[in-house]
C-alpha cells in the first residue's frame, strides 16, 4: 500500500462513521409515528369528548420520548413509542364512539318526540321506545367529524 493509500483509509474510515452517525442521529421512526398520531389526536376536533384518552396518549409519548434520550433506539424505547402510538389511536377511537353515543341519544329523543306528537294528534297510545341500536357507523361518524372544520370555515 503506498502511502497515499495508507492516508485514505482512516479517511474513508471517518467518512462512513460520520454517515452512520448522521443517520442515527434522528428519531426513531417508531417514535415519529407515535408523534404524528398524539397530534393528530389533539387536532381532532371531537377531541374533547375524549380528554383522558388524550391526556393518556401524551403521558405516553413523554415516557418514549423520555427512553429513547436514555437509551437510543432501545427496544424499550420503541415499545414506549408504540404504546404511544396507540393509546392516541385509542383517544381518536374513544372521541368517534362518544360523538356517535350523542348523536344517536339525540336521534332516539328526536324520534320519541315526533312519535309523541304523532300520538297525541291522532289520539293513539304513544309506541314504546326502540331498543337500543348494537352497532354504530363509525365511519360515518368521522365523515362528519372532519366535514364539521371546514363547514365552520365557510
Amino acid at each position: 500500500m503506498t502511502g497515499r493509500a495508507r492516508a485514505a483509509v482512516p479517511l474513508a474510515l471517518a467518512l462512513s462513521l460520520a454517515g452512520c452517525a448522521r443517520s442515527a442521529a434522528g428519531p426513531p421512526p417508531e417514535l415519529v409515528t407515535a408523534r404524528a398520531a398524539v397530534v393528530q389526536a389533539r387536532d381532532n376536533p371531537l377531541s374533547p369528548l375524549a380528554i383522558a384518552e388524550l391526556k393518556q396518549a401524551e403521558q405516553a409519548l413523554a415516557i418514549a420520548e423520555r427512553e429513547e434520550r436514555r437509551n437510543p433506539r432501545s427496544p424499550s424505547a420503541r415499545d414506549a413509542a408504540y404504546v404511544a402510538r396507540r393509546r392516541a389511536q385509542c383517544s381518536l377511537l374513544s372521541s368517534l364512539v362518544r360523538a356517535n353515543q350523542s348523536a344517536l341519544e339525540r336521534a332516539r329523543q328526536s324520534q320519541r318526540a315526533a312519535e309523541h306528537q304523532r300520538a297525541r294528534a291522532g289520539g293513539e297510545p304513544a309506541p314504546a321506545a326502540p331498543a337500543p341500536a348494537d352497532d354504530v357507523d363509525l365511519d360515518s361518524a368521522l365523515d362528519r367529524a372532519r366535514m364539521r372544520p371546514q363547514q365552520s370555515a365557510r
